[in-house]
């Protein structure tokens, strides 16, 4: 059955014994890169991959004379996409190979999206299998909902399209991507690669439009009245004109000059009582944004954390874009919650709750693509470190928040009338906690009881300010900006795709860490305490590229539509990949034709950190890192670095 496993001590190990066996499993997992199980009388075997396995060769596998770009043809269009092995999987992919060989069947189990057909078709693909297969199509990866997928397996023709769309895509972000930085590289001289990327970006103009706002915003004097006023019981409250702001100083004096030392009079009371609804279960990208404001975790901190977390068999899978569950999954939460219900800091906001769920906003299977929402599993964590604990802490809350009602308030808005001056207040009150109790908040403004005509003295102040540049972005700011970013296509069916959930901006929650810190690596972004900002290599590289479609979200839009229209049947896969083709030649001549009078010297020479000194092993330049020094064509298989520290003493760059 699929619910149990053989070890290689004979033993059979079903669902309800893996967290007891999990050291034996684990160290059979990596000793033989499967397991073995019985399947309607079968014997079969269920193996994996560390996501890709294989990945598109580049330019350089091709013609090993293409490593120097120089010597290549832009664009560069191979006669065939073919594929090579990654290096760092050769091990597990000989497994794969040796188990697709000696099978009758092959069930493609992946995640049931582009990506997921892409990381089996690419196996598949290199291994050269001719062995039929079929696709397990999970709804929910419960005991039952496992059995229930391979029950009813899918023929290999249901899901050709959808392939198709994974590897029109990959194929694009590499005739793009790659073509276009050896373009750029080529054309600025410039010693190090100037990268460019479908999602890169993108992303890069955004902080860099952000950087030029802010630089280039002349700050303006405004003037502010505020009041206390005091009411005939001696309590006070406060209060802003309601014009909020004064432009000119001579106006601000005269309101100034006309309620000096006069009394107030209450005129209007507006109560509002209003529900708040609990936040949604966690997706990475939420909970990168929560843990942002709540920790300042960087996106690629919390998913560290979170993956850790995920290893150790505390919460399900991290890397998930669904703020969903299945809907047969409400048995599992609540033995979670049982389970949780043992953990002193928890119990008293579980125990005695009432398993009454709202359905609607928390299960929904039209809501989950690959993965659902990202929830405890119910093992209790021993041993974690303190950051751990934190981010566990904020899912398992998500979690119990499920148990309660909405939280009511009372919003009250009270308008004071000072010589004909209108004077706003405004002031909530709780009136029932419920799941608020299981998360800080901000300090409430309260305000005294009043009454419409009550008498209240005053005293005003008059303050001078200045207007404020836009905020620099953050690590939430800007995965939700990379999220939303479609909301500023003209073109309203682009716009719709981009608000799609499937498709949700750019990025995906798994890949938007990984490319800021990309970003933060070619120094065209840098940190600066919570912040991000651009870089003048940033600054210049946007400036000098040509080509506007790629900066902005429209690439990904026009991509997702004829996309979508391939696994739909609505349009070739052969008619995509020459459209693609025919951008990439288009653009590369785009790059070359518009030469700048003047050359940005950060795109001329190597990156802000880059020594000046060529590598000896293979001629690139040498690139300071947090750990010391190393080769800048690392990447390229160069191993070449120095440690910051040598013989005990810490070096300098001159002595490097």
């Amino acid at each position: 059955s699929l619910d149990c496993i053989t070890l290689s001590s004979g033993k059979k190990v079903d669902f309800k014994d893996i967290k007891n066996n999990s050291k034996a499993i684990t160290a059979q997992r990596s000793k033989d890169g499967y397991f073995k199980i019985n399947w309607k009388g079968h014997d079969c075997y269920v193996t994996w991959g560390y996501g890709h396995l294989c990945e598109l060769k580049q330019a350089r596998d091709y013609n090993l004379d293409y490593k120097n770009w120089s010597k290549m043809p832009l664009p560069f269009i191979p006669p065939k996409y073919e594929l090579k092995l990654k290096s760092s999987a050769k091990k597990q992919f000989n497994i794969v190979k040796r188990l697709f060989e000696k099978s009758k069947l092959i069930i493609n189990a992946t995640d049931p999206d582009r990506e997921g057909e892409v990381i089996f078709d690419y196996v598949y693909r290199q291994v050269g299998a001719s062995v039929p297969f079929m696709r397990a199509h999970f709804t929910s990866q419960t005991k039952e909902g496992i059995i229930d997928a391979f029950n009813h397996l899918k023929n290999a023709k249901d899901i050709v399209n959808v392939t198709l769309a994974g590897r029109g895509r990959n194929i694009a972000d590499w005739v793009i991507g790659s073509n276009l930085t050896a373009a750029m590289t080529l054309k600025y001289k410039s010693k190090e690669v100037l990268s460019l990327g479908r999602v890169q970006t993108p992303t890069l103009n955004m902080i860099v439009k952000r950087q030029k706002e802010i630089d280039n915003f002349k700050s303006e004097p405004f003037y502010t009245i505020s009041a206390t006023f005091t009411t005939k019981f001696g309590e006070t409250y406060t209060a802003n004109h309601s014009n909020k702001r004064f432009n000119n100083k001579a106006d601000a004096d005269s309101v100034m000059k006309k309620i000096e030392g006069k009394n107030g009079v209450v005129t209007e009371i507006n109560k509002k009582e209003i529900l708040k609804y609990a936040p949604n279960l966690y997706s990475l990208s939420s909970l990168q944004m929560d843990a942002n404001a709540r920790y300042g975790f960087t996106l690629a901190q919390t998913l560290k954390l979170a993956q850790s977390l995920y290893d150790g068999g505390y919460i399900t899978y991290p890397r998930s874009d669904s703020e969903f569950l299945t809907e047969d999954m409400e048995p599992v939460i609540n033995k979670v919650l049982d389970q949780l219900a043992t953990i002193p800091a928890y119990e008293k906001h579980i125990k005695g709750k009432a398993r009454r769920f709202n359905k609607a906003k928390y299960f929904n299977d039209a809501k989950v693509s690959s993965h659902y929402a990202i929830v405890p599993t119910g093992n209790i964590p021993s041993g974690i470190k303190p950051n751990e604990g934190k981010l566990y802490d904020l899912i398992v809350r998500s979690v119990i928040a499920m148990l309660y009602g909405p939280a009511k308030l009372e919003q009250t808005a009270v308008k004071t009338d000072v010589e004909g001056e209108a004077f706003i207040s405004k002031g909530n009150s709780i009136k029932e906690l419920s799941w608020m109790e299981l998360f800080p908040r901000k300090k409430d403004t309260f305000l005294p009881n009043l009454a419409e005509k009550d008498v209240v003295s005053g005293e005003f102040k008059q303050l001078k300010k200045y207007t404020e540049p836009p905020k620099k972005y953050t690590d939430k700011t800007l995965i939700s900006a990379m999220i939303s970013c479609g909301k500023d296509l003209e073109e309203e069916e682009l716009k719709k795709i981009m608000a799609d959930p499937n498709v949700a901006g750019i990025g995906t929650p798994a890949t938007r860490a990984a490319i800021i810190e990309r970003l933060i690596e070619l120094d065209y972004i840098k940190r600066q305490g919570k912040s991000i900002i651009a870089t003048q290599k940033g600054i210049d590289l946007i400036d000098a590229l040509p080509l506007e479609d790629i900066k902005s979200a429209k690439l990904t839009a026009l991509w997702e539509s004829k996309l979508n229209d391939i696994e739909s049947g609505k349009y070739s896969f052969d008619s995509f990949i020459k459209d693609i083709e025919d951008t990439a030649r288009a653009w590369c001549k785009d790059i070359y034709s518009n030469t700048p009078t003047t050359i940005p010297k950060s795109l001329q020479s190597a990156f802000n950190n880059n020594l000046g000194v060529d590598c000896p092993s293979c001629g690139k330049g040498i690139k300071k890192f947090s750990w010391g020094w190393g080769c800048s064509g690392y990447k390229d298989g160069c191993k070449f670095a120095i440690s910051s520290k040598f013989a005990g003493k810490k070096l300098t760059d001159n002595q490097v």
